[in-house]
């Protein structure tokens, strides 16, 4: 099942029958069109709270698909002969409709809340690690439109281990692969994290820190905690141990 995500319609354009969401997951805003909201009973209006799933164009621009307003359930009224015809199944829909609602709300909620496993011995400012489908699409989302410094999370297998960069500040680095086929670079700073001496090839690790794109995946770094506030703190974690 696609993640769903969830948002605010921040613009509408009646006329024009589109507007842009602004996620709660990430920082862009993204296109929806009104044929998104195909079982609606009323058009979108700017603050409606929007629940929806992402798809990607040949082309590589994203836009939201599959979409309901909070809130508001049923479908749109028919006019045509057709309506009489089916008026036994849309009156059977209609009574399973709720269910299906609770079942679309359950799957959100195990999504973006049940996946969040809380980080065992770091307090109250612990950080959550998932392997959620959501993470990889944001990853593969920030790769399609050449994004930069925007704060990702995610897991992979380590496919290779490169040489420590010692030229100035250093740097672990390695190669992982996402289970949606995206290679990442890691750029993990040992001077002040430490350094993983138990990494081996084929191992999974868990990160967070800031993406930077790249033609080969993208680079993630700033995995660990910065001294002077200006960054979020990010993490790696191996073998059930957390470096940051």
């Amino acid at each position: 099942m696609s993640a769903i995500f969830k948002g605010r319609l921040e613009r509408w354009k009646e006329d024009k029958g589109f507007g842009f969401i602004r996620p709660e997951q990430t920082s862009d805003d993204v296109f929806i069109h009104i044929s998104a909201f195909k079982s609606s009973p009323r058009r979108p209006v700017v603050g409606d709270v929007i629940y929806y799933q992402l798809h990607v164009e040949n082309d590589g621009k994203i836009k939201a698909v599959n979409a309901r307003i909070e809130g508001v359930t049923g479908l749109k009224p028919q006019t045509s002969d057709s309506h009489k015809q089916k008026s036994n199944q849309n009156s059977l829909f209609s009574k399973r409709l709720p269910l299906l609602l609770f079942i679309a709300i359950g799957c959100f909620l195990y999504v973006t809340v049940w996946h969040y496993r809380p980080i065992k011995g770091h307090g109250s400012t612990q950080q959550a690690i998932s392997s959620d489908s959501s993470h990889d699409f944001i990853l593969q989302d920030a790769f399609a439109r050449r994004l930069n410094d925007i704060q990702v999370e995610g897991e992979g297998k380590i496919s290779k281990l490169l040489p420590d960069d010692t030229g100035g500040i250093r740097h672990q680095k390695m190669i992982v692969v996402l289970n949606s086929g995206q290679s990442i670079l890691l750029a993990h700073n040992i001077d002040l994290a430490g350094k993983i001496d138990s990494i081996r090839l084929g191992g999974i690790i868990a990160f967070k820190g800031e993406y930077v794109w790249s033609e080969k995946g993208g680079l993630v770094h700033w995995t660990h905690h910065d001294p002077k506030g200006h960054h979020a703190a990010g993490w790696l974690k191996y073998n059930e141990k957390i470096y940051q």
